[in-house]
């Protein structure tokens, strides 16, 4: 088995908002087999995995790479998309509030209808406290500030 980082490539609605048929995120190697990976970043348009999650995946037949083929174990991190205008001076005050929590992100800026926007792939680590992070991401959509979704909760809820 080897130490390198393979992409293992998740696949997507093509019809969806973004236009794209798959995601692929970087993952190494875990266990002793060699179908089960640990997802090294947080997916932007894939649903159902978050960062650290371990998975299956199978090599591609007639490419480079694995296709994702299950999760084996979630690792308690909980994944949200944040859409935000690129100019956004109110993005700043709001990650700043977010940040205390230990959520880190990656971004990418896109043009949606014409107008560049940045899609920021949310990281929440499984010590954050995820009411009050959804509490701030509702306030800052209603606020006009972004749009958010979830893409994995992998934090233990309470029940009722």
């Amino acid at each position: 088995m080897t130490d390198a980082k393979e992409l293992v490539y998740f696949e997507l609605d093509s019809t969806d908002w973004h236009g794209r048929s798959n995601e692929g995120l970087w993952a190494e190697p875990v266990g002793t087999t060699a179908l089960t990976y640990r997802l090294m970043n947080s997916p932007f348009f894939a649903h159902g995995v978050s960062f650290l999650d371990i998975v299956r995946a199978v090599p591609l037949l007639h490419s480079r790479g694995l296709k994702f083929a299950g999760v084996v174990e979630h690792s308690g991190h909980s994944t949200y998309m944040i859409l935000a205008p690129s100019n956004s001076a109110e993005f700043d005050k709001y990650w700043e509030r977010l940040q205390k929590y230990g959520l880190t992100f990656e971004s990418k800026t896109m043009k949606i209808g014409g107008e560049e926007k940045i899609l920021y792939s949310v990281d929440v680590p499984d010590s954050a406290d995820i009411y009050a992070i959804y509490y701030i991401l509702e306030e800052g959509e209603k606020n006009n500030v972004w749009m958010f979704q979830e893409g994995h909760v992998g934090h233990k809820l309470k029940s009722n």
